[in-house]
């Protein structure tokens, strides 16, 4: 597996079922954050800067394709296809449109339980976007790669695929590192 590669996000999705998730008010079939009853906005748009006193911290940046084509990498080598559509921390499959509006992120599973379904800023060179933390990677889907790509930063943001288009013109783009910083957290 490429550091900078894909991260299967396979079996942990069967547990899906299990959270409740955020959606802006066009998404229809989609429950809302179980944790707060508030729907987390995931804009497309690009962001307002951040005030000065603001806390970044940095991971390592990964992308991941949520509907791959038949017969891709992704599909084929990372299981992809049979998970398309499907998040943690979302109830059911959304639709590649669905995918396609909304700014998607997963995190590694051992900081799940703080961050799903918060609203994190990401900044790059000059690029920053605000993404929702929708899914979760774990190890136990690819041979340890969350850990492995989290890194000695030991935290991992894995950008799906139209979101790293809109943060860096490319959706096979995102690699690096990247500041974050929680919008919404306490």
């Amino acid at each position: 597996m490429k550091f900078s590669g894909k991260i299967l996000m396979g079996a942990v999705l069967t547990a899906a079922a299990i959270f409740s998730a955020c959606a802006d008010s066009s998404s229809s079939g989609v429950s809302t954050d179980v944790n707060s009853g508030t729907t987390p906005e995931s804009s497309s748009s690009v962001t307002a800067s951040a005030p000065a006193d603001t806390v970044w911290n940095k991971a390592y940046l990964t992308w991941y394709i949520s509907w791959p084509d038949p017969g891709s990498e992704e599909c084929v080598v990372y299981n992809g296809c049979e998970w398309a559509g499907y998040f943690a921390g979302i109830s059911g499959q959304q639709t590649e449109q669905w995918v396609s509006e909304h700014n998607i992120i997963s995190i590694h599973e051992k900081d799940w339980g703080k961050y799903r379904g918060k609203t994190f800023r990401l900044r790059q060179n000059s690029n920053t976007i605000d993404a929702v933390v929708y899914d979760k990677c774990a190890d136990s889907d690819c041979d340890g790669c969350c850990t492995k790509n989290a890194g000695n930063l030991e935290f991992l943001i894995d950008v799906e695929s139209y979101t790293c288009e809109r943060l860096t013109g490319s959706k096979e783009g995102c690699d690096g590192v990247v500041e974050w910083t929680c919008l919404d957290c306490e």
